[in-house]
């Protein structure tokens, strides 16, 4: 219990973070995705609980206070939640380079949602090749840079709240 409520302070710290101040930190267009980040590094976590929760709770939190719909941070942070899950079922145990490649292709996969739902269903006039360049690959490099961090403290929340098992001989 004291762990789940943890989870849900830390998200919406979080949450109210990233639409606060890591939203006004820009980088030509691009700004970084801090509940990204977290949801990514808490499903890598092996002893942390990988619940499905923790990624629908993220992006309504998100969805509320951004002015794009709600479905779409679900579905962005759920495909964070779905391509951590495999990588750590199936290639390789967790490393900084596993998360290194959710975060490139979760990023991606999050400005894309967000690139088609602005084209072609609010139907404004986005070229792609401009967007590219000014919004998804400086949100990329925001989110390369504060991969480290953010993967060091929920390292080590994960650790506090979900100690390592001791093996039994």
């Amino acid at each position: 219990m004291k762990a789940a409520l943890s989870g849900v302070i830390i998200l919406a710290l979080a949450a109210a973070l990233q639409s606060a101040v890591v939203s006004q930190i820009h980088l030509l267009q691009g700004a970084a995705d801090v509940v990204l980040l977290i949801v990514a590094a808490w499903y890598m976590h092996e002893d942390a609980p990988a619940s499905w929760v923790w990624a629908v709770l993220a992006g309504l939190m998100v969805g509320v206070l951004s002015a794009l719909p709600w479905w779409l941070f679900v579905a962005g942070y759920g495909a964070v939640a779905v391509l951590t899950h495999f990588l750590r079922r199936r290639l390789w145990r967790v490393s900084f380079f596993s998360f290194f490649t959710v975060i490139v292709f979760s990023t991606l996969w999050t400005q894309g949602l967000t690139f088609a739902y602005l084209r072609w269903v609010r139907v404004t006039s986005i070229p792609f090749q401009p967007a590219f360049k000014q919004v998804v690959l400086p949100s990329l490099l925001l989110n390369l840079l504060l991969a480290l961090p953010i993967y060091s403290l929920m390292d080590e929340w994960a650790a506090w709240f979900f100690p390592p098992q001791e093996a039994e001989a």
